[in-house]
Formats: structure tokens, C-alpha cells, sequence
């Protein structure tokens, strides 16, 4: 996803797990780029002068507050964080403010837990290297053993439960997708699925209902309607009456 958008001269600057989407084939998705920047199609390179992504993911050379900086090793920077995070459950650098946070991270002094072996080691020193020139590149991520090995499976997966035991009223697209996917041979999933927006309507046509707001067969109303009528609005004060405003 990186090497796309990279491709394309935009840079993240954001890259984080709750950026992440993973759909039910296993595949990774890049979500979230409110905080991206386009590079020029003719700039010389990845120079970018402005940074507003979440302070946890952000490198040193941010941190430490330098005018210019490589986009594109801040991704790699934010992207080494996030599979720390995911790894370990933890960040590589807290504080209990960001300002402390910051100090952290611009020592770049990164510890990595004895439980992580190698070659994940290497590859994570790699990503957090304080000197973006250092830094791995995505050819050199995309080249390391760690990267190259595919790991067993050895959980089952997880199903995802419907939302309070109803069958209709789950993830938005998720049904959708698992029609799409396996088709409607599974008497599990035959049944008609209705959105959050469709139910929210639904409630709400049940409500208005229920008042009596709703207009009889003969085109009578049953009740008076309780939308507040709309009035002209006054004005306080004529520009005309002062002197000031007079025509000349």
C-alpha cells in the first residue's frame, strides 16, 4: 500500500493500527488520509515542511523540530511504531505529556523486549533508526527475511458475532461481503440485510407513528403536527432609519 502510494508522490504521515483495515481474505488496507500530502510532480524529491499526524508515530527528526524533512521515511518511521505496537502491545516511546513524548522520541533511543527475536529485531531497529538516511527503505523491508518468511497459522479465526444477538443488524458491510465472497448457499446468511441507516429510518417512521403524526387513508391528519411553524424573521434595526446611512 505504501509502495502506491509512495509511487504516486503522496506521503501518509499518518500510518497507524487504527488506520488499518483488513478485509475477510486477509488482505491490509490504508485507510484515513486526511493528513496526507501530494508531492508536486515536479519536486526533486520527498521534502515536506509540515506535519500533523498522531504524536506517538511521528520520528525524530519531527520531534526534534527540524524545518524540512523525508516524507517518505516518515512513513517507514510510523509504519516500524505500529508493528511494534502490534507486536508487543506497547509504544517504543511514552511520555507523560508530548512534550516528554517528544523528548523520547527525539533521543531515539528505541528498546526492544527480549521476547522479540530475531530477525523481527532487526527489522524493527531498522524502521526506528534516528537518522532517516539510515533508515530502511520499502525496497529494504520488502527484501528482509523477516518480510520473506510467511508465518503458520496457528489460531483459527476469530468469526465476528452479530451485534446484539440479531442477525440483521451487524457490521454495516459485512454481510454484504460475505454474500459477495461465498455467495447466498448458506442458509446463515440468506436472509434480507437492512443497513444502520435503513434501521435508524425505520425507528424513526415507528416514532412518528406513534404520536399520531401520520396522515390518515382519507388525507386527514389524525393529530396536529408538532413540526414548529416557520416565521419570517424581524429585523432589530432598520439601516436605512440611521442618519449616518441616510443617501446623500
Amino acid at each position: 500500500g505504501l509502495e502506491y502510494l509512495h509511487s504516486h508522490g503522496i506521503v501518509h504521515k499518518d500510518i497507524k493500527p487504527s488506520n488499518l483495515l483488513l478485509t475477510l481474505n486477509g488482505t491490509l488496507k490504508i485507510s484515513d488520509l486526511g493528513v496526507a500530502e501530494a508531492l508536486d510532480m515536479f519536486a526533486p524529491d520527498d521534502t515536506c515542511f509540515t506535519s500533523q499526524g498522531s504524536p506517538a508515530f511521528q520520528p525524530p527528526e519531527i520531534a526534534n523540530g527540524v524545518e524540512k524533512f523525508a516524507g517518505f521515511k516518515v512513513d517507514v518511521w510510523s509504519s516500524g511504531v505500529t508493528l511494534f505496537n502490534l507486536i508487543t502491545g506497547k509504544y517504543p516511546f511514552e511520555g507523560d505529556n508530548i512534550y516528554r513524548l517528544f523528548e523520547s522520541i527525539g533521543r531515539g533511543d528505541v528498546e526492544i523486549p527480549e521476547e522479540v527475536m530475531e530477525p523481527l529485531t532487526s527489522l524493527l531497529r531498522g524502521m526506528l533508526h534516528k537518522e532517516p538516511g539510515s533508515r530502511f527503505t520499502l525496497s529494504q523491508i520488502r527484501h528482509h527475511p523477516w518480510f520473506l518468511r510467511k508465518p503458520g497459522r496457528t489460531l483459527e479465526e476469530v468469526p465476528v458475532p452479530p451485534l446484539r444477538g440479531d442477525e440483521l443488524h451487524r457490521m454495516t458491510v459485512l454481510p454484504y461481503l460475505i454474500n459477495y465472497f461465498y455467495g447466498e448457499d448458506d442458509s446463515q446468511y440468506s436472509a434480507e440485510y437492512i443497513s444502520q441507516r435503513q434501521l435508524n429510518e425505520n425507528h424513526k417512521y415507528i416514532d412518528y407513528a406513534s404520536n399520531g403524526n401520520l396522515e390518515s387513508a382519507g388525507g386527514k391528519s389524525e393529530r396536529k403536527s408538532n413540526k414548529p411553524s416557520w416565521r419570517r424573521p424581524t429585523s432589530c434595526l432598520s439601516v436605512k432609519k440611521l442618519p449616518s446611512c441616510r443617501p446623500s
